[in-house]
Formats: C-alpha cells, structure tokens, sequence
C-alpha cells in the first residue's frame, strides 16, 4: 500500500513580497520617527553637529531644530538662538527632550557676577569656559567681537552628560567663528576632564575659602571651587542658597581676562570696587567679590563695608596667586 504526498501550503510571491514590502515600509518608519538615522547631520542653520546633539539627547528619537525665541536678533555671524528636540514620536509616554544653544556676547566677566550662574562656586571652570549641572558655555575667538566676550551657550537637563555639551559647544563655537571670519590660530577644543562639582563643608575659622588669615567670623560654611586658572568660594552662614554670605572668585584663564579688557565699561583696572584686574607675577589676575543676602542683613549689624571685605580678601588671596603685598 503506497502513501500519496502531503501537499505543502505555499504562498504566491506577490503576497510574500507584499509583506516584505510592507515591514520595510514599517521599519523605515520607525527609523524616521524614532531614530535619526535619516536626519540632518547638521542642525541650527549648520551650526551644530547633528552627532554631538545625539550625544547629548540620548534615548530614542528623531533630532530637530527650530528657532528660539530671540532668533529675531540672529545676525549670521556670531548671534544666533535653536531649540533642538528629540522625540520618539511612535512611543506612547515619551518625553522631547530639549537642548538650548545660543551664540550671544556678555560683560567679560558675567560668570562671576551671577545672572547666568547662581554664583562662580557652581561651575567647574576650564580654559574658555565653565560648565555646571544641565549648563555650559564656551568663549568665543578674541577676534570675534569687540565691545563683550562672544561665547556659546547650552542649556539642558541637569542630568546631561556634561563633557559631551561642552563638547557640543566647542563644535559650534569653531564653526561659528569660521563662519564670521574671526578664528583663532588654533581651533578651539574642548577639554579632556571637568573637575567635579564642590559641595558644601564647613568653614575653618582662621583660613575661610582655605585662605590663610582670613576671618569671617559670621560663616559656618563654604564651598570651594579650584579649576586651577579659577578660583571661586561661596561663603554661607548655613546650610542652603539663602544662607549665601559673600561669594569670592578669581581667573588667569587668559580667554577669560581678554573677554574682561575688551568689555565695555572695564576701566583698566576692573570695572568697580569689588570687580578688579590686578598684577600678579606678571600675571592678569581678576577678583570679584558678590554679596548674598545674609551679608546685606548683616551690614547694620558691624559687618564690614564691602570695599573694606574686598580689600581683607585680596591681601588673603595674594599668596595664592602669587600677587605682590604692599
């Protein structure tokens, strides 16, 4: 007795190819809405790197850029305002992620007066610039502007890998300066290591900011920051922001003091009482001193006048930054 073959289903081609078609229809869709496979390689009008973004935005996504909202000032050479966002479009539940750059010019000397930064002791400082928690910036070229210091500003969120948005912006600020014709002998780089964040410890009574002779007999806490070239130390009378009492800084970072002689009120010797560039060993040495809160309430108190507490700083400080004493 003989057994007849078993018939084997099949399917006719147009079908199979249909459904081939069909998931590199769907697979292609997913590169575009959730990967930036086919996106731009550059973003922000050319100037940032569509790679470094990605580095920064990590996760899923397409990456995209728009103008911000002071793109109205852009000017084509050094000013310029993006938003880049990063959204995975076919994810239910996804967050777009968002990265701020703009190319703007400050008083040379705005990382030591607050506004930007809450005060220097939060930033880790490098040669041409400082970066904190979800922030960074970086100096522009000399050449590129006359009246402030051209810089590259990146705001993201805090939890941002820092050396990869500082790297983000050392791209940009080389393209920038290319673009209006104001580089440097040497492109710009960005740095190998960023010191780590200070955090709060308690003040010696004696050597305040870890400066020998200097008292302060109101401060219970502070925070140094040494980045080698720069120098900052926030004075609390306590534990948390509102407790600030005096924030003390000083660079020789000489991108830093270039942007501070070329700023627009800076007189040759600083730009007021408390804001000086002094002669150390031959070195351009600038110190600023900012008030807090608790040292305004404690002015009526006896606490000294603010040129009196700039000038007891400065001689504290000579040592460390090999100043001259008279």
């Amino acid at each position: 007795m003989t057994t007849s073959p078993q018939r084997v289903a099949t399917f006719p081609r147009t079908v199979l190819a249909a459904a081939v078609a069909a998931m590199a229809v769907v697979g292609g869709l997913h590169l575009w809405l959730n990967t930036n496979t086919f996106g731009d390689s550059a973003l922000c009008g050319g100037v940032v790197s569509a790679h470094d973004a990605e580095a920064v935005l990590t996760g899923a996504g397409r990456i995209t850029s728009r103008p911000g909202a002071l793109s109205g000032s852009d000017d084509g050479r050094t000013r310029f305002d993006c938003v880049i966002e990063r959204s995975a479009a076919a994810q239910p539940g996804s967050v777009t992620q968002k990265l701020f750059v703009r190319g703007t010019s400050e008083r040379g000397d705005f990382a030591f007066t607050g506004g930007t930064w809450p005060d220097a002791s939060t930033a880790s400082f490098f040669p041409g610039g400082g970066v904190a928690p979800g922030r960074a910036w970086v100096q522009l070229p000399a050449a590129c502007t006359d009246s402030q210091a051209g810089l590259v500003w990146g705001s993201a969120a805090e939890t941002a890998d820092s050396e990869k948005l500082v790297r983000l912006l050392t791209g940009a600020a080389n393209r920038i300066s290319a673009r209006a014709g104001c580089t440097a002998p040497a492109p710009l780089s960005a740095p190998d290591r960023i010191a780590p964040a200070a955090e709060q410890r308690p003040a010696a009574a004696g050597s305040v900011c870890a400066l020998p002779g200097f008292t302060l007999p109101a401060v219970l806490r502070e925070t140094v920051q040494d980045s080698g070239a720069t120098w900052a130390c926030r004075t609390a009378t306590g534990e948390g922001a509102k407790q600030t009492y005096v924030t003390f800084s000083a660079t020789q970072d000489p991108a830093a003091i270039s942007g501070i002689r070329k700023s627009k009120g800076f007189s040759g010797q600083g730009f007021d009482a408390t804001h000086t560039l002094s002669d150390c060993s031959g070195k351009p040495t600038y110190f600023a001193m900012e008030t807090g809160t608790r040292y305004t309430e404690s002015l009526g108190a006896g606490a000294p006048a603010p040129q009196d507490l700039f000038t007891a700083f400065t001689k504290a400080a000579a040592a460390k930054f090999g100043c001259a004493t008279s």
